[in-house]
């Protein structure tokens, strides 16, 4: 995963609303699995919320940013991809290590991925973005239950992307993509070229997480 802070860097990228999706196939992380809700609140762990009530806390994304991969095969250099994405800020005050065992998994993806390896900290403030890339224009089969599945502390929460966490036909380069992901979800259209948090736009991305126990009006579900 890759923490920098984002330099003032404007990709040659095609904005999602004049694209159309491709024609090639399915990346392999594109699978489809259907996820069935649970109406039981956990509480314990913490579970992931949209941000749609913003406060002066979470109304702004601070850098470096963590960023998760969340699927097993690598992209292919100078390939043309669609990125689907969510990021997810740490609301707590607690900073979480890789003994914490958080994951996260993607529809289709048999073993899930673990947020945090090695040293690596999410500390509080901070945000993580978790992506496939994909060469389908929208990788999940249910748009409003379907999405990156969350397990933190034993909570599981999906966190659905919306319409917010996709942008379309980026060039695949590894040495330039990690600012070029950290440009998307700070100045890119689905957070209104970077305002759209600060005056509670609808950003379908962005995302928090909290205890469980913490009672929220703008959470969409636990699963």
């Amino acid at each position: 995963m890759s923490r920098r802070r984002l330099p003032r860097f404007r990709p040659g990228l095609e904005p999602l609303e004049h694209r159309v999706g491709l024609s090639s196939g399915a990346h392999p992380a594109a699978a489809h699995q259907a996820i069935v809700p649970n109406t039981k609140k956990p509480l314990h762990g913490y579970l992931v919320f949209r941000i749609t009530q913003p406060n002066q806390y979470n109304d702004k994304i601070v850098g470096p940013m963590g960023q998760v991969l969340v699927q097993a095969t690598q992209p292919v250099p100078r390939q043309v991809y669609n990125v689907l994405y969510v990021t997810v800020r740490n609301g707590t005050l607690k900073t979480f290590t890789a003994a914490d065992g958080f994951t996260v998994r993607f529809p289709g993806q048999a073993t899930p991925t673990p947020i945090l390896t090695g040293n690596e900290q999410w500390l509080p403030g901070q945000n993580y973005t978790f992506y496939v890339l994909t060469k389908k224009y929208y990788p999940i089969n249910n748009q409003v239950a379907g999405g990156f599945l969350f397990d933190m502390g034993g909570a599981k929460s999906t966190i659905v992307p919306g319409p917010s966490g996709i942008f379309l036909r980026v060039t695949y380069n590894p040495a330039t993509f990690p600012k070029t992901l950290d440009w998307i979800v700070l100045h890119g259209a689905g957070a209104q070229g970077g305002i759209g948090i600060t005056y509670g736009l609808p950003d379908t991305a962005i995302n928090e997480f909290l205890p469980a126990i913490t009672h929220r009006k703008d959470f969409g579900g636990y699963f």
